[in-house]
């Protein structure tokens, strides 16, 4: 792994003009650019306030801090919403994740949540609607540097209440006086279109374009981006889908991590094909599956659900 490749070349693009009309092409320009090459970028001058941010962060401490007895009783269900304790998915992950899925509205009075969180609820549907408008806006930089008819193309195919909705992940990787076997975060990619990734510390490694592990970067109020194999077949592979992991050389076992995601997903029944014409692919491959052109988001959604937690995660409502 360079450690030099990390601030070196890794973009980082101030975002702060993206709805300004005499600078949303450029900036589309340096976005798309980025994720054409790297498929990840650290942006800065976003929207969502700072102090949004810590407060979730506080919350999530505060929650994996519960004694297990006050958290596992809600495992994930088929809906994203509930906890997976360390060690705990088939991959043997050594980090702990609270999920929020649903659409807007659907988190109040939702028994599959851990008691802690019920009273904020509010607090967490209000994260997620500012994220959800992020990716918004991201998605229409796509659309325009790619120089398609529908500047919207992409953003009106992610409904916010559509399906499932999208999911925000909280996640901790606690300190341990020992290493576990297993790993930090087992290398994979993304399943979504657009992900948002909050960290305090740093620790995720990304698959650099010359094909080294390299530090993602870490600056305070910054949101690190990346985009998922969905967006990605979409586009013909002309948008990239990364490989990221956490590993116990990049994160050592006695140091603790605390980061969120949130997972912007498209509408479930839209239907996966490149659109970019001329381009054709026969088959896509992610995290030792095989995709066909023609799956919806929703069914591929499941295959990886399915691959990471179980079959079982999917009969459980």
């Amino acid at each position: 792994m360079s450690p030099d490749l990390e601030r070196a070349s890794f973009p980082i693009i101030n975002i702060s003009g993206i709805d300004d009309p005499d600078s949303s092409l450029a900036l589309a320009q340096q976005v798309t650019e980025a994720c054409q090459k790297w498929g990840f970028l650290l942006i800065e001058g976003h929207p969502i306030p700072s102090s949004d941010i810590d407060e979730m962060f506080s919350l999530g401490k505060s929650f994996f801090s519960l004694p297990e007895e006050r958290k596992e009783p809600w495992s994930i269900n088929s809906n994203s919403v509930g906890y997976i304790g360390a060690l705990k998915d088939s991959r043997k992950d050594d980090k702990m994740s609270m999920w929020f899925g649903g659409i807007p509205g659907s988190l109040k009075n939702n028994q599959a949540l851990p008691p802690f969180w019920r009273e904020h609820t509010e607090k967490v549907e209000a994260f997620k609607h500012r994220c959800h408008d992020l990716v918004l806006s991201l998605l229409t930089c796509f659309a325009v540097a790619m120089g398609l008819p529908d500047n919207k193309f992409f953003a009106k195919a992610h409904l916010e209440d559509s399906g499932k909705g999208n999911s925000l992940r909280m996640l901790m990787y606690p300190a341990r006086h020992q290493r576990p076997a297993g790993t930090r975060m087992v290398e994979h990619t993304d399943s979504g279109s657009v992900t948002l990734l909050f960290q305090h510390q740093p620790g995720l490694e990304v698959l650099s374009p010359e094909g080294e592990w390299a530090k993602a970067p870490c600056i305070k109020d910054s949101i690190l981006i990346n985009l998922g194999d969905a967006l990605s077949f979409w586009s013909g592979a002309k948008l990239k889908a990364t490989l990221h992991r956490v590993s116990f050389e990049g994160l050592p076992h006695d140091r603790e991590r605390q980061s969120m995601a949130y997972f912007g997903m498209a509408n479930p029944e839209t239907i996966l094909k490149p659109l970019v014409l001329g381009t054709t692919m026969e088959k896509y491959n992610t995290n030792g599956m095989e995709i066909e052109p023609g799956i919806t988001v929703g069914e591929l959604n499941r295959r990886i659900m399915t691959n990471i937690y179980g079959a079982e995660l999917m009969t459980k409502g």
